[in-house]
């Protein structure tokens, strides 16, 4: 089994954010949380403890600590988490944590890094180029959150910083809508990778999919193919990701465009994900309960 990546869902009763394009609120299976509950932890530390193994032992080398809320939510279960990969037989190295930044600061990138083992940091940005239109766009509660500042302090801890931009007509609000553009703000930020996503919405029968139906048109959708001509013309090729999806050397940083982030492309040979959901078993779906793998 190839596997890119074991997304660990960090528990958490409701995120501090309310993502106009969050891909969780667009599908309604319900999942058992064992690990919201400090008190529940050591009863189910050894389900966790399996799960991980298991993804190490099938070659699985990068664990991304995500979730239907924010990771930094719930720093206990990060502890808990920290304690058994450190106990493993093969622990996991590459941990990568996504998030919008809300909330997080200096003394909050140190516990990350010092210990939980932080080694990047996949910032999810929903503009680019105007801080109160990412806020908004997000509906954090941290009136505060300044992406320059924030990409600054990861970088000072010399964590690998990439940008997931979540591409929309609005991820630029005062710079031309162009790649070069794009990539140079990115630059500025201190990006080492940037991945462009394209967002999914099954149908437009939710507020968060009537939200991407108006705002991802064909000024995002021509960018993107736009963007993608460019790569292949001016990139250099470097690897193949587990999944399928082409890693280039473009403009001098890793790129990638991600057109399946909730893995719905069918492959005979890879897994994109493996998902450790809170109830404390393994998916490889992000929509599917059947898609249980143990």
């Amino acid at each position: 089994m190839n596997i890119q990546s074991l997304s660990v869902c960090v528990p958490a009763k409701r995120c501090i954010n309310d993502c106009v394009f969050c891909c969780s609120k667009m599908h309604t299976a319900d999942y058992d949380d064992r690990f919201t509950d400090v008190c529940s932890y050591s009863f189910y530390a050894d389900d966790l403890r399996k799960r991980l193994a298991y993804a190490r032992e099938n070659g699985c080398n990068t664990c991304m600590l995500t979730g239907n809320n924010e990771p930094q939510q719930n720093r206990e279960f990060l502890r808990v988490f920290s304690e058994i990969n450190k106990h493993l037989p093969s622990p996991f190295l590459n941990i990568e944590m996504q998030t919008s930044g809300a909330f997080i600061d200096e003394e909050f990138l140190d516990f990350f890094k010092n210990s939980v083992g932080l080694t990047t940091v996949a910032v999810s940005v929903a503009c680019l180029d105007d801080d109160e239109a990412n806020r908004e766009m997000i509906r954090t509660k941290d009136m505060r959150l300044c992406l320059a500042s924030f990409c600054k302090a990861v970088k000072r801890r010399n964590m690998n910083l990439r940008i997931c931009l979540n591409m929309n007509d609005g991820i630029l609000a005062h710079h031309a809508f162009t790649p070069r553009s794009v990539v140079d703000l990115c630059g500025a930020l201190g990006a080492d990778q940037i991945t462009f996503r394209a967002l999914w919405a099954p149908d437009a029968d939710t507020p968060q999919g009537e939200w991407i139906s108006r705002h991802v048109t064909g000024t995002t959708t021509g960018f993107i193919e736009a963007l993608k001509q460019d790569i292949k013309a001016r990139g250099r090729y470097l690897d193949t990701l587990e999944y399928g999806a082409d890693r280039y050397d473009y403009e001098g940083f890793s790129v990638v465009v991600d057109e399946d982030s909730m893995s719905q492309e069918a492959q005979k040979t890879a897994v994109k994900y493996l998902i450790l959901r809170p109830n404390g078993h393994l998916y490889s779906k992000w929509d599917s309960k059947a898609s249980l793998i143990f």
